[in-house]
């Protein structure tokens, strides 16, 4: 950006008699001291009518020094012409100085009020009143302070009985639950014990019912199977009885009767006569393999084959037999059979 200022003063100062006989170096040398440009400097040489130099700065100072030396003399004493003196300083009259008076004074009065209001009492030693005014203060404080020392140590030593019983409280209840966690250990324990002793139980039972099934198999099959031979005993009984006439037959008079009154199960012997011969023969022929193997009862009569006229009747001791044996089946819990049934 170029200067109009600084060109114009260049161009007044180039156009100036005395310097436009100096060579162009020395003037553009002088343009550059006052800080200014090339391209200006090139601009204000053209409005002067000078063209800047072609050589070098080199041979135009020599070619000054050769050619032209009282006129860089004349130059030199131009540029060092002495500056012009300072003006005359005003005269001073006495209202001068009496406004530099009031100034003063006003200035010292303010300063001295100053001091004497903020100043002085920071550095000035304290009276007796303000040495018992700051006792007391340092005493209401100390007062202060002593009553928030004793506040706080009541509220610490509280605080510590509080903490105290919650701890208490909370070792009693961790005993209480140490002790509930042991109970429900060995509650858990027990329950553990009598589910294995339980499981053990249900495996002995799952293997003792088919044994047991099977013994109570073999003891139904063998008492069918004493039912079985006792009916074709009882049957051949029955057959004989049948077969046989009705003897007459008299009371003997040494044999046991029975005695309803006193409920004795003695049977009563009927003394029965032999039979002849003849009979025997006749009727024992078919009868007389069964006899040899079944006891003959003819001799000893019951009071049911009393109270029957004599016709055939169910022994003592089948009867006594079917007792024990429903008993039995009362206490294992079985079912009786349909053989069974009918046979009691």
């Amino acid at each position: 950006m170029v200067r109009e200022q600084l060109i114009v003063s260049a161009v007044s100062f180039l156009q100036d008699p005395s310097v436009a006989s100096a060579p162009v170096d020395q003037r553009i040398a002088f343009l550059r001291s006052k800080n200014l440009t090339q391209e200006e400097i090139d601009l204000a040489l053209q409005r002067a009518g000078s063209e800047p130099p072609t050589s070098s700065p080199s041979q135009a100072q020599v070619q000054q020094y050769q050619s032209q030396p009282p006129q860089q003399y004349n130059q030199n004493a131009y540029w060092q012409q002495p500056p012009p003196p300072p003006p005359e300083l005003p005269r001073r009259d006495w209202r001068d100085w009496f406004i530099m008076a009031t100034v003063v004074g006003g200035l010292g009065f303010g300063a001295y009020t100053v001091a004497k209001r903020y100043i002085y009492p920071l550095i000035a030693p304290p009276t007796p009143p303000q040495l018992e005014q700051d006792k007391a203060a340092v005493d209401a404080s100390f007062e202060k302070a002593f009553a928030l020392l004793d506040q706080l140590a009541t509220d610490t030593q509280d605080l510590k009985s509080s903490e105290q019983a919650r701890t208490e409280k909370l070792d009693t209840a961790l005993s209480e639950v140490e002790s509930v966690i042991g109970q429900l250990k060995d509650a858990s324990r027990r329950r553990d014990d009598e589910g294995r002793r339980l499981n053990d139980e249900i495996r002995g039972l799952k293997d003792m019912i088919p044994a047991a099934m099977e013994a109570q198999k073999k003891s139904a099959d063998q008492r069918l199977a004493d039912l079985a031979t006792e009916m074709k005993s009882l049957k051949t009984l029955i057959n004989n009885r049948m077969s046989a006439p009705a003897p007459t037959s008299r009371p003997n008079p040494s044999a046991p009767t029975f005695n309803p009154s006193t409920g004795s199960g003695a049977a009563v012997a009927s003394a029965v006569p032999a039979p002849e011969p003849s009979s025997t023969e006749s009727v024992s022929t078919p009868v007389t393999e069964p006899k040899s193997s079944i006891p003959d009862r003819s001799s000893t009569s019951s009071p049911y084959g009393r109270s029957m006229n004599g016709r055939a009747a169910i022994p003592a001791w089948q009867l006594a037999a079917n007792k024990k044996n429903q008993e039995a089946k009362e206490k294992s819990g079985t079912v009786e059979t349909p053989a069974e049934n009918a046979t009691a």
